[in-house]
């Protein structure tokens, strides 16, 4: 996905701005782009090749759809298995293409409601409709979510029994626990939703995860964190299956 600096200031249709920002592609090609809905106009998929945009419109074309996974869809939602390294939303410098951005491609209407951290992978649930990004929003505020994580973790293997992790994280309530499962793996399941509340609580017991530097975790080929299951009222049990880079197969 490339998204270079706008030329000089100018208004023309959108095809001829992606030729000319874009000189790989011919205009007959960013026509096919742009029916195809994938050119994006100010982080919105446009499919109106005739459309003018000036130089302060921010252009971009998703000619490289990483692969990833729809798990189960519904009129008024989709979740989707995250790769890890794929941002969940756009980052504020923009250097990367967001997982809610690729779904505009498909999607109309999409919403983000949670979102996993970039080098995380598994579940991640979206709003197809106003409507329901408020229910959606009201269920996990009330936590009435169950979200269940599988990781790594250097030391992993002496847990024999669950444990509970209720140490406050910058002040607020964290609560995390923690089941063993077999070898190194773990289940983990939170009730809150603190930023980066599995991998510092984990940490602060001495159990950093694999492949996370930021919290003294050993190396690895990535991060260890996997969001495996999200469970809630209307849409039932989401399961996203680890993938081969999680090591387990």
């Amino acid at each position: 996905m490339r998204e270079p600096r706008a030329p000089s200031s100018i208004v023309m249709r959108l095809d001829q701005a992606v030729a000319a920002r874009f000189p790989q592609y011919s205009r007959r090609k960013a026509r096919d782009l742009i029916a195809s809905r994938q050119v994006l106009v100010n982080d919105r998929p446009v499919a109106v090749a005739s459309r003018n945009v000036e130089d302060s419109d921010r252009i971009a074309v998703i000619d490289d759809l990483p692969p990833f996974d729809i798990i189960r869809e519904s009129a008024e939602w989709v979740a989707v298995n995250k790769p890890a390294g794929l941002p969940t939303q756009p980052p504020a410098d923009r250097s990367a293409r967001s997982l809610e951005e690729l779904l505009r491609v498909k999607y109309p209407e999409i919403y983000l409601i949670h979102r996993i951290d970039t080098p995380a992978s598994g579940v991640v649930l979206f709003a197809r409709t106003r409507q329901y990004a408020a229910r959606l929003s009201e269920l996990f505020a009330a936590r009435s979510v169950r979200k269940l994580y599988l990781v790594r973790a250097t030391g992993s293997t002496a847990i024999e029994q669950e444990l509970t992790i209720e140490t406050p994280i910058d002040g607020k309530e964290a609560i995390t626990i923690v089941r063993p499962l077999r070898g190194d793996l773990l289940e983990v399941e939170i009730r809150t939703g603190r930023t980066h509340q599995i991998r510092r609580h984990l940490a602060s017991i001495g159990l950093p995860l694999l492949g996370d530097r930021r919290y003294g975790g050993a190396a690895a080929p990535r991060l260890m964190l996997h969001a495996w299951k999200l469970e809630l009222a209307d849409v039932g049990e989401l399961i996203a299956p680890p993938p081969e880079s999680f090591g387990l197969l």
